[in-house]
């Protein structure tokens, strides 16, 4: 196995990790890792239309269509026809996702920490390593939508 290869099984090793444990984190709120970050993205938003969500999450390329109808039907989003287009619908937080914020973002919270064992010149050399490979990618660019908050 070459260096190349080796790092991008590493890359995969370490996400596939990282999601199974954020899934066991998430669990009790019976939510998985892509439900809480249409969440967040609300949260952080207020309302979006599914295109725009669509553009910030990571975990979803395209149109989250499926995976916002699913959530529409747990009671988590409320979906709504635009006021400014009439074809759109406005999606936002519904009561019961807005309480189960608190408890997803300290969750959220706490398995970030997980990376304090990095020193911050480290993190800012993975940060920027990362962006180099992703900052052209679909996902990059969403990342980015919410990273810089447009």
């Amino acid at each position: 196995m070459d260096q190349a290869e080796e790092l991008r099984y590493l890359f995969l090793a370490v996400q596939r990790e990282g999601n199974r444990a954020l899934t066991d984190a998430l669990a009790p709120l019976d939510l998985t890792p892509a439900q809480a970050e249409v969440l967040q993205a609300l949260e952080q938003y207020g309302s979006l239309t599914l295109v725009e969500l669509g553009e910030r999450l990571v975990c979803e390329n395209g149109s989250p269509s499926r995976l916002v109808n699913s959530m529409v039907e747990k009671g988590l989003v409320q979906k709504t026809t635009s006021a400014a287009d009439r074809r759109a619908s406005q999606l936002t937080l519904s009561p019961r996702a807005r309480d189960l914020m608190p408890a997803l973002n300290q969750i959220e919270s706490g398995f970030n920490q997980q990376l304090d064992f990095l020193d911050a010149a480290t993190l800012d050399q993975a940060l920027r390593l990362l962006w180099s490979l992703a900052e052209n990618t679909t996902s990059g660019k969403a990342l980015l939508h919410r990273k810089n908050h447009t």
